[in-house]
């Protein structure tokens, strides 16, 4: 055996960019940076989650508090989980692991909403008070679909039915059409907040609007794969961050 094929084959940082309608590849680094990046949040999520519900002083801070947290734990063991599979051959598993980490973004965005618009009902009413007096673009585009004016103004559930429609979307044409995947989670991320974002200042609206900026910001490496490299883990850290600096507004303002 000659010395040079001893040497241990070099290291591949980004494969080639996936077509329209397949998945992207990662390479073996890439990879475990994916699982490090969101597996080692796992746990602090569980002791976020405990921390949470120690501090809730009601019934409606505990159960806001308790979804929240579970969301959280859920974002980061699914993501982790699928990149684990990722490492093996194609299984039934890595398909559905793969479904439910797109479907996790969907239900992550609605549980970070919630504790908001559960302990600050006054959001809801100053959304609802503003979408009528400025002729809000959100109950329009509702409208457009049918949904009704008195349903949308409740935020708390009209977050939770975007997130279903959107993980029925994503079930449907899963890898099919990822840009407008991506736009749709956007869309979910940013309309619902469109009332009362330019309202009244109230304690958490910078830490919400940071965090918020954290994932846009990450989307960009969200969709770099193969572009720039270990980009996922790039997009996973933004996401993690975001979470932080939420996971902070909500414990310091909303709870005990």
């Amino acid at each position: 055996m000659s010395y040079q094929s001893s040497l241990p084959t070099k290291l591949k940082w980004k494969n080639m960019p996936a077509k329209p309608t397949e998945a992207y590849q990662p390479t073996m680094i890439e990879q475990v940076a994916n699982i490090i990046t969101h597996g080692s949040c796992i746990l602090p999520a569980v002791y976020a989650t405990w921390a949470l519900v120690q501090r809730a002083g009601t019934p409606t801070q505990f159960w806001a508090g308790f979804i929240y947290g579970v969301a959280l734990i859920l974002l980061f063991t699914v993501s982790a989980a699928f990149h684990t599979t990722c490492l093996c051959n194609k299984s039934r598993m890595r398909d559905v692991l793969h479904r439910g980490d797109r479907a996790m973004i969907y239900v992550f965005i609605a549980s970070s909403y919630f504790p908001w618009l559960s302990l600050m009902p006054n959001l809801s009413v100053d959304a609802e008070t503003s979408s009528k007096s400025s002729s809000s673009l959100l109950p329009t585009i509702l409208s457009w679909f049918g949904i009704n004016s008195l349903v949308a103004a409740d935020l708390r559930w009209l977050v939770w039915f975007l997130a279903a429609m959107g993980i029925l979307y994503q079930q449907i044409f899963h890898e099919k059409y990822k840009w407008l995947e991506t736009l749709i989670y956007v869309l979910i991320g940013l309309l619902p907040s469109l009332p009362f974002v330019h309202g009244d200042e109230f304690q958490g609206v910078w830490e919400l609007k940071l965090g918020g900026a954290c994932y846009i910001i990450g989307l960009i490496f969200f969709k770099a794969d193969g572009r720039i490299p270990l980009a996922h883990a790039i997009w996973h850290i933004h996401v993690a961050l975001g979470a932080t600096i939420h996971y902070y507004a909500v414990f310091s303002y909303l709870m005990g």
